[in-house]
Order: C-alpha cells, then structure tokens, then sequence
C-alpha cells in the first residue's frame, strides 16, 4: 500500500500541528510494515525529515504554500498523485485537500474554531479556513480529528456523516519528561530567577484562550493567596491588550509573562514546579497542555468547553470560561488543599498515560486500510 502524506509542517520550528504531523507519521513508519509512505511538500521553508529515513520519495515544490494553494483552486493541479508517481491514499495533514486524479484522500482538521466563534481567530485564518473546510469535508474520502469533540463539531457544523469521521488523539512529545520537583525548583530559580509559589498558564497569549478572563480571576484569588501567575507562551493574534490589561488590575509585581520558552527541556519544570495549571480556554480541538501539565504531575484546572472534559477526564477541575468567580473559588479551593492537589496530581498522571502516539498511528493506519 502506498501513502502519500502532507509533510509541509515538518519545518526545524515545527508548531503543534509539525509536531502532531511528525510523531504521527514516525509511529507509521514504526508500525506499519505493509505501507509504502512518500512526503509531499510545498514552501519557501525547506522541510526537516530528520528522524524519518524511512520516507522513500519526497517531492517538494519551492513555492510559497498559498501559491500552491491558489493554483490547486484554480487550475485543480498539479495533481499531488502524479507529482509522487502514484499512491493509493493521500493524507492531507493540515486541513488543506490538494486535487488527485483517482487517489483516496483522508484529510485532519484539528478545530473548528474559525467557525464556531470566527471572533476568537484572526480574519486571514477565518475567510480561506472557513470556505475551504466545507468543501473539503465533501470531497475527502475520510476526516480524522484529534479529539471526539472537534469530531462532533464536523459531523454538526460541516453536515458530514458520522461514519466519515475518525478520532486520533495527540499525545506529549516524546522528549517531553517529568521533571522532579527540587530540580525544577533549582533549574527555575538558577535560569529565570523564578521562585514558588506559583500557578502557571503555557499556551499562546491569544483571545479563544480566555487569557483575560483568567487575569481576572487571579485578580480576585491574589488577594487570598501568596502565589504569583506565570504565563508561558508568545503573544499571538490580537494580544495587545494583555500589559494594559495586567496594569489595570494592579498585578505588575504578580503576573510575570516568560514568553515562549526556547528550551523545550526547561518547559517541564515550569509545570513540575507549580501548584497548579490554569488553562480556561473558550475553546481546544484537543488541549495539548494539559496532557503535559498532566504527564508532570501537575493539578490542572481548565475548562468545561470543548475537549478538555475529553482530555482532563477525573482528574482536573473544571469552570465555566465566563464566570471569573468560580474560576477565582476554584483557584483558592485548589490552592487551600494540599490533599486535593496530590490526588489530582496522581490522577492527572493516569490520565495522561491513556494518550500515545502508537495508539494515534494505529487509528490512522485502521483508516488507511479502510479506504484502501
């Protein structure tokens, strides 16, 4: 069987959607011996197949991807099948389906986001996303998702067929280790002058992550607790407003906004060395932090909405994204009871355990075989 597969996200920097690409098709190259895979790519980045040599053909097309997107719009070619010399299944990895001549396509769409709340996401994202996922979920032979959640949300929003949809979920990278709490306590203090207590936020500063909601709340709980509040992540789409915002509610000298962490080995004793993760977001295809907070031993709280119940399973607590409130009460519950948080933390660790990439590549594999 030959599997041609979208390998454009694999760059040197690769994003959460590289990262899920790339452990999805190292554990297909692993675990299925029956297939044939051959990458395809377009971009001015060249891509990083590093780890990957059992990739037997790669084309790659030295063009920007919106060029490539454009032309397969409007002159529907080049045809990807041709381009690899024929196969049997294309794997479209990143929401986008390119034109073939009679191969099966199997398409992933990680969220809907852009159409269920387009305010939360940035307009380049919600015109060509939004137009392109209709069609694209009518002409795919399969749709997997990364949760059971974005699932539900193609099979209502896009009036696709419950049996067209597949769910594989993510998992933590596999360079991605608990760290002990005293180290990471010592590595955070000695590199970025952090020191406990804290609770801690990691994602992109961006509005679906409810990131001023959470400020609030931690506004009405700093009043009740010694901890500060660290947010990891860069500063996304329509982010301005988070240090006026941090002014306004008097938290200079309580929220300290690391940025995004270079070191992914540094990441886990940000999560190792908190007192809890707060993750309140309006909306996830899947959560990613929260497995790792999880795999850390970390208490998570997060949102009812979306994956994340999915994701946290028994071992987080959850609130409603819009009550500042309860978040705060939340916080403090958590924070108050020790006993509370080591409970989670050994639940979170189970919980965590349940998500791997060889089950991920083992339910990608089942729909290969489907359409073969």
């Amino acid at each position: 069987m030959r599997v041609g597969i979208d390998v454009s996200p694999l760059t040197a920097n690769r994003t959460g959607v590289g990262n899920y690409t790339y452990y999805q098709l190292k554990h297909l190259l692993m675990q299925t011996k029956d297939m044939i895979f051959k990458g395809f790519s377009s971009g001015l980045v060249e891509v990083d197949l590093g780890g990957l040599p059992e990739i037997g053909t790669h084309r790659h097309i030295p063009l920007p991807t919106r060029v490539v997107y454009k032309s397969w719009d409007w002159f529907n070619a080049p045809k990807v099948d041709g381009l690899l010399g024929g196969i049997d299944v294309y794997h479209a990895t990143n929401y986008y389906l390119p034109p073939v001549k009679r191969t099966r396509r199997v398409v992933t769409f990680y969220d809907l986001a852009f159409l269920r709340e387009p305010k939360w996401c940035s307009p380049r994202i919600v015109g060509p996303f939004s137009a392109g996922v209709r069609r694209f979920s009518k002409e795919a032979d399969h749709i997997l998702t990364c949760s059971e959640a974005t699932r539900r949300d193609v099979i209502t929003l896009l009036d696709v067929a419950e049996e067209k949809v597949s769910v594989a979920y993510g998992a933590v990278n596999e360079d991605f280790a608990a760290m002990q709490r005293p180290e990471a306590v010592d590595l955070l203090a000695r590199v970025y002058n952090l020191r406990q207590p804290y609770l801690l936020y990691v994602s992109t500063i961006e509005p679906r992550k409810n990131v001023e909601g959470l400020l609030r709340a931690f506004a009405l709980a700093s009043k009740e607790i010694p901890h500060k509040l660290v947010l990891v992540g860069a500063t996304g789409w329509n982010a301005e407003g988070i240090n006026p915002l941090i002014a306004s509610l008097g938290l200079e000298d309580r929220v300290m906004r690391m940025g995004y962490v270079q070191s992914r080995s540094h990441l886990p004793a940000f999560y190792g060395a908190a007192d809890a993760f707060l993750f309140p977001s309006f909306y996830e295809g899947f959560g990613l932090p929260v497995v790792e907070a999880m795999t850390c031993g970390c208490p998570v709280i997060t949102s009812n909405r979306a994956s994340l119940p999915e994701v946290g399973g028994d071992a987080a607590q959850y609130v409603n994204p819009d009550d500042v409130e309860g978040m705060s009460a939340t916080i403090q519950m958590v924070v108050g009871n020790e006993r509370l948080r080591e409970s989670m933390s050994a639940k979170g660790k189970l919980q965590a355990a349940k998500f791997s990439w060889s089950a991920c590549a083992t339910q990608t594999a089942q729909v290969y075989r489907g359409l073969y």
